[in-house]
């Protein structure tokens, strides 16, 4: 990837460079806050929440891609290696149409659908200067909103008074009843969706209750990436209100990548406890339980008791297997595992068989479907990704552990979509990869 476009901004502890000066009345506030948050429409905003026009790159979301990216294109240099990258993975990713497994318009609607958000998520980052520290305090604040707006309509499914009602009147919002009032989605469509797109937001909050360090504290606070206790208690409460299994394993892995930072190794390796309390947790949490119970009898497919999610998870599991035991260096192609599932579902004569090609497009797992279409060249360019932007720092290195800390929560969603979200493009997934590309690259400009 081409990191040389533009230089970092320099960091300022003058939050007004993102549009949050307390200058200024209501109306002004507000017409700048939507100026600043319109380039991150469609990572708060589900894509079904309204539409723009009809076929697969008709999101409402979208638009910010539509009117910004003409500009950033004439602004900024071409990124020659990203649209390599890209090639590539279209070149390899079209052995599917080359051996008639898919049409050509298929294909192209996937591979078109992967080169619009990634085109603009690199543009938006050249937007922000490659600031991970400025991009990262801008979605801070966005998962704040987003996690407030989620309680709210939580509280009002306990005690109407039109916060729903007023937000849907706008936007196309999803309600999962639950054993105590709803899973929280707020704004992102369903409560998976929410847990992968707020986990980053977690790390910071898990910081801020359990990990404080004065010094080092007062840092974050002038770098803007600073919550109060409210804040980060409210970001929590919002991802547990989830009562998604995704949220819960996504702050144990948060937990987890902090205390590697911190080098507690031996807390790390006796935090056995609070795995097991996270268990005890999720058995009492009706919603989740379904699940673990589900995942338990997940190759059981025709017991009846076996959860729709454990079972179409499982299902794709099997399909993924036997369709990179055929195709195993570059897959069946972009877009083929809907072929792929009618062919190796396990579930159609179960009395699961209405899950039998549920999630056929995206495999239920990113992991999954980079194993069905693209085979061991997808699998190691995953892996090469992730391993290569990973990096280690001292902890009296401030400026470094900012990044770190950044780096990791980027990672979480990473791995939280890798394992539970097969879309390549969903609620802006292109921004957080990019923001763990550019961690990377702006810690070794520090060295």
């Amino acid at each position: 990837m081409n990191t040389a476009t533009r230089e970092p901004k320099p960091l300022s502890p003058d939050l007004s460079e993102d549009g949050f000066s307390p200058k200024g009345n209501v109306l002004q506030r507000l017409g700048t806050f939507c100026l600043i948050a319109f380039p991150f429409l469609d990572l708060f905003l589900f894509r079904y929440s309204f539409r723009l026009f009809p076929g697969p790159l008709g999101y409402g979301p979208f638009l910010c891609m539509y009117a910004l990216l003409p500009f950033w294109v004439l602004r900024f240099r071409f990124p020659v290696r990203v649209a390599l990258t890209l090639g590539l993975v279209g070149l390899v990713g079209s052995s599917g149409v080359l051996a008639g497994i898919v049409t050509s318009g298929e294909f192209i609607k996937v591979f078109g659908s992967l080169v619009l958000p990634y085109l603009y998520y690199w543009y938006l980052w050249q937007y922000l200067g490659e600031d991970v520290i400025r991009g990262f305090r801008l979605y801070l604040k966005g998962a704040f909103i987003v996690s407030i707006l989620g309680l709210l309509i939580f509280l009002d499914s306990l005690f109407p008074v039109g916060v729903y009602a007023g937000l849907s009147a706008f936007l196309k919002l999803n309600l999962t009843p639950a054993a105590f009032g709803i899973r929280i989605a707020s704004t992102l469509g369903e409560p998976t969706y929410f847990a992968n797109s707020i986990a980053p937001a977690g790390v910071f909050a898990l910081w801020r209750l359990f990990f404080r360090q004065p010094d080092f504290d007062a840092y974050l606070q002038d770098r803007g990436l600073w919550l109060k206790r409210w804040q980060a208690l409210a970001i929590l409460l919002a991802l547990v209100l989830t009562y998604s299994a995704m949220a819960l394993v996504g702050l144990v892995v948060s937990f987890a990548l902090i205390l590697l930072i911190k080098r507690q190794f031996r807390t790390l390796l006796f935090s056995g406890f609070l795995v097991l309390l996270t268990v005890i947790i999720a058995r009492n949490v009706p919603e989740i339980n379904e699940r673990l119970v589900g995942l338990r009898n997940a190759t059981e497919v025709a017991d009846t008791n076996v959860h729709g999610s454990s079972a179409i998870l499982y299902n794709h599991a099997v399909i993924t297997w036997e369709n990179f035991s055929r195709n195993p260096w570059m897959g069946s192609g972009l877009g083929s595992h809907s072929v792929a599932t009618k062919k190796y579902s396990i579930l159609r004569d179960t009395t699961a068989f209405a899950y039998a090609e549920q999630n056929a497009p995206d495999a239920s797992s990113m992991f999954l479907r980079i194993d069905s279409e693209l085979g061991l060249f997808g699998i190691l360019l995953t892996l090469f990704f992730l391993r290569s932007q990973y990096f280690k720092v001292q902890f009296h290195d401030r400026e470094g552990l900012v990044l770190k800390l950044i780096s990791a929560a980027f990672l979480v969603t990473l791995l939280l979509q890798l394992f539970r979200q097969g879309n390549f493009i969903l609620n802006g997934f292109p921004f957080f990869v990019y923001g763990y590309f550019f961690a990377y690259q702006q810690f070794k400009s520090l060295n």
